[in-house]
């Protein structure tokens, strides 16, 4: 699917989603972007999104979805850009930054799920699984700072973009993600942000990520969880509009 671009700016930056929504998630955000230094595109993995069809089936693993996404800054022309990537579009940044990296000038990981994969036992696996009929608890336990209109249309909005065959293979994707070992060749500058209320994805889940990148940096984002987007936008593109423009507290 040909990703979504606005801005005139001259870095380029692509934008990856999570598991539970397609790239509407950023919909908050673009209302705060700087689109005069800043051209965004925003992509949707095989088998997201409204106007899906039955031919975008779910890519196979991490590596399948780096793949998608670099495909898709080729149909840009995009020699080079910075990523930005939400839960599991975070480690499919990371491993596009290990697979193409002198291709990658930056990337701002927001909640990443584990380059070295998330082990759950069969209860938790199932317990994700099955999530999709009913993701409201879920999301919000993730989330605790979303109004109730904001839960109620993130999942609407999950059950809209996606079906369950592909709720099922992205889970299977990211939790079994296994390419820590190569992060140490990417050195380029890393920003891992992770929501002060998050429950899942927290300093000390990501503590091994950071160990493993030779430029990394761990920013905490108050009054959010794992949707730092759309719980707190403006603190949240703040921080990775700067990191792309270099800029130092």
């Amino acid at each position: 699917m040909t990703p979504f671009v606005e801005g005139s700016g001259d870095i380029r930056v692509l934008v990856l989603h999570g598991w539970a929504l397609d790239s509407a998630v950023w919909a908050a955000v673009r209302l705060e972007t700087n689109l005069d230094k800043f051209t965004y595109a925003f992509v949707d993995f095989p088998g997201y999104g409204p106007n899906r069809s039955d031919a975008d089936s779910p890519t196979d693993g991490i590596d399948g979805m780096a793949a998608a996404a670099l495909a898709a800054a080729d149909d840009l022309g995009w020699d080079k850009f910075a990523i930005l990537g939400h839960s599991m579009g975070g480690a499919t940044a990371l491993r596009i930054a290990t697979v193409a990296s002198d291709r990658v000038s930056s990337v701002v990981a927001l909640t990443p799920v584990s380059p070295f994969g998330t082990p759950f036992d069969k209860a938790t696996y199932e317990g994700f699984a099955s999530a999709y009929s009913d993701p409201g608890p879920t999301l919000g336990g993730l989330a605790p700072h979303l109004s109730d209109a904001q839960l109620q249309n993130l999942v609407a909005r999950s059950q809209t973009v996606l079906d369950r065959e592909v709720w099922e293979a992205y889970l299977a994707n990211w939790s079994n993600a296994s390419f820590g070992s190569e992060l140490p060749g990417y050195h380029g500058r890393v920003i891992l942000a992770y929501g002060e209320s998050d429950p899942f994805v927290s300093k000390e889940y990501l503590q091994e990520t950071a160990d493993s990148l030779p430029n990394a940096s761990m920013v905490a984002i108050e009054h959010a969880g794992h949707y730092p987007m759309v719980e707190a936008p403006v603190q949240t593109v703040r921080l990775w509009e700067d990191a792309f423009t270099d800029k130092q507290e």
